[in-house]
């Protein structure tokens, strides 16, 4: 929005009087952000013109789990967000580090409110943790490897308020050396879920999804965004029923896209706003760690499938992403037994190892519910 048209918005009494507050205290946030019009300036506009403004509250909801060097660039970059316009609150959910670092961050940013876990439980029940603990109007959730900015955030908030229709909201991001990700997909399907079917799907379909996902669109509206950057207000969350603990890691945002479209709403990414994710802040600390998340992405499209799919369609999908892997990953695991010492084979070698005992529990106990997630126990008794 340009400044001199906000202004002039602003100069018009009889039209701000009559204007719902939440179509502009947004546009409020973000010109104090671009520009160098000064709070006191904003302020007497809002008087004199007798704009009174709603405090709107974001929460943002980070999950750590000894990703602290990546966490404390996050909550830096959180700490610099100027919040006169909006209330920010930051909510940590430490997942049982147990590593002697909490007290030290919680002295290093006294305004983040720190709750341990009772144990490493996964994305989604540190998520929900973190909602019981929130008083805001928003729910921001956010990796701890993400560098948040105030344009984004506000941006996000404005977006949403302009489009009731628009329920969860994401934004763009990129790498720390600028290099653009795609933070959103396709719901996992027979010729989506897994590599060859979803690269035939994507030729069969090149020119529907060019249109969809066009590069010149500053909204698009794919099946699901990445739980890296998840925006959605408090009273939608609670409509979903919250994240599912079925989910370890892994496949709890697509889960939670999901329940979104299912309550009748709309997700979106906009490409106006972006924010930096360096990946791998609690999931890539060594090859043991490398090994473990990535077996959860295999247990987990298993848990998606089994939650959503029956019959003969379930079967299909199941058979393609277990065969498809230990098939296609056999001779580098084999390769790993007397290279050992190359870290990338030792890591294949852990994975695939980890992979084939997720298998075997999930025939023995006939569930696909990692035996990590709090839910385990109920599917396994």
């Amino acid at each position: 929005m340009q400044i001199t048209h906000f202004v002039g918005l602003l100069q018009n009494k009889k039209d701000c009087v009559k204007t719902d507050w939440a179509k502009h205290r947004s546009a409020i946030g973000i010109l104090y952000v671009k520009s160098d019009l000064n709070l006191a300036a904003l302020s007497y506009f809002c008087f004199k013109y007798t704009i009174r403004p709603i405090v709107t509250t974001v929460s943002v909801i980070i999950v750590n789990y000894r990703g602290w060097r990546h966490l404390n660039t996050c909550l830096d970059s959180l700490s610099k967000i100027n919040a006169d316009i909006y209330q920010l609150e930051t909510i940590v959910i430490d997942n049982f580090s147990n590593d002697g670092k909490l007290d030290e961050f919680q002295r290093r940013f006294p305004t983040v409110r720190f709750i341990q876990n009772t144990g490493n439980n996964g994305f989604s029940n540190g998520c929900n943790l973190g909602v019981a603990h929130a008083n805001g109007d928003y729910l921001l959730f956010m990796n701890s490897d993400i560098i948040a900015n105030a344009e984004a955030i506000w941006g996000m908030v404005d977006t949403i308020e302009r489009d009731p229709g628009i329920t969860l909201l994401s934004c763009s991001q990129q790498n720390s050396s600028g290099r653009k990700e795609h933070p959103y997909g396709l719901f996992p399907d027979l010729l989506t879920l897994n590599g060859l079917p979803r690269a035939f799907y994507k030729m069969a379909k090149g020119s529907e999804l060019k249109d969809r996902f066009q590069a010149e669109k500053e909204l698009i509206y794919p099946d699901w965004v990445s739980g890296s950057v998840m925006m959605i207000s408090a009273d939608n969350f609670r409509k979903t029923n919250g994240w599912c603990d079925d989910y370890w890691l892994y496949y709890e945002d697509v889960e939670f896209c999901w329940n979104v479209r299912e309550i009748g709403g709309e997700v979106a990414l906009t490409r106006q706003f972006s924010m930096i994710h360096n990946h791998g802040g609690a999931t890539r600390i060594n090859p043991r760690t490398t090994a473990l998340t990535k077996a959860e992405v295999r247990i987990s499209k298993h848990v998606f499938v089994s939650r959503h799919f029956s019959g003969l369609k379930a079967f299909l999908m199941h058979f393609m992403t277990a065969a498809g892997f230990l098939i296609g990953n056999l001779f580098v695991a084999l390769l790993s037994l007397p290279l050992f010492f190359v870290p990338k084979l030792n890591a294949y070698g852990r994975l695939y190892l980890n992979v084939l005992s997720n298998y075997i529990s999930a025939i023995r106990y006939r569930t696909w519910v990692s035996p990590r997630s709090v839910n385990y126990q109920k599917y396994s008794e």
